[in-house]
């Protein structure tokens, strides 16, 4: 988590990307080049933050649709990135962290945001904690896919080692 916290302040400057990164990288061999390569791939897959990445990985690993990071999005003129949406599906999941959601104003505009997606492109949105993808990842992530199926998902979510474990506790 602390790598990735580095790595995201880095590119978040806009002084580097992380196909820079990577390709500076290109085939050395570094320390723990192959966990540093796969955050990199993160970032550069729009995971913007230590959240949105743990979302990232309870999508994949649980097999939910790849949904849009950092969407761009216009609301009252303004120009919004959007965390995870899922075309087709109207659903956009926004993953609050403090940094960027501790204000009441920035709560305000997100609210704000929230509704007018939902009045001009009818889409549902979905505000996640640190709690719902840390501690109860798996179970929130089994929710949202079943918002996905309902709004149209024909897939079905893939149970990962964790939710094994853990299944009866689950209610999915």
């Amino acid at each position: 988590l602390a790598a990735f916290h580095v790595l995201a302040n880095a590119c978040h400057t806009r002084e580097t990307r992380p196909s820079a990164i990577l390709a500076a990288l290109g085939s050395r061999r570094v320390p723990h080049g192959r966990e540093l390569r796969a955050l990199l791939g993160d970032l550069d897959a729009g995971a913007c933050s230590v959240l949105e990445r743990e979302y990232l990985r309870l999508e994949r690993r649980h097999g939910l649709p790849v949904g849009v990071r950092q969407a761009r999005s216009v609301v009252s003129g303004r120009t919004a990135l959007r965390d995870v949406e899922y075309p087709g599906l109207a659903t956009i999941v926004e993953l609050d962290g403090r940094p960027f959601h501790d204000t009441s104003q920035q709560r305000e505009r997100d609210f704000d945001r929230d509704l007018e997606a939902a009045v001009t492109g009818r889409a549902l949105t979905v505000r996640l904690t640190y709690g719902q993808v840390f501690r109860t990842g798996c179970h929130t992530i089994a929710r949202i896919a079943v918002l996905l199926q309902r709004r149209g998902w024909s897939g079905s979510i893939q149970l990962c080692p964790q939710c094994a474990r853990s299944r009866p506790a689950l209610s999915w």
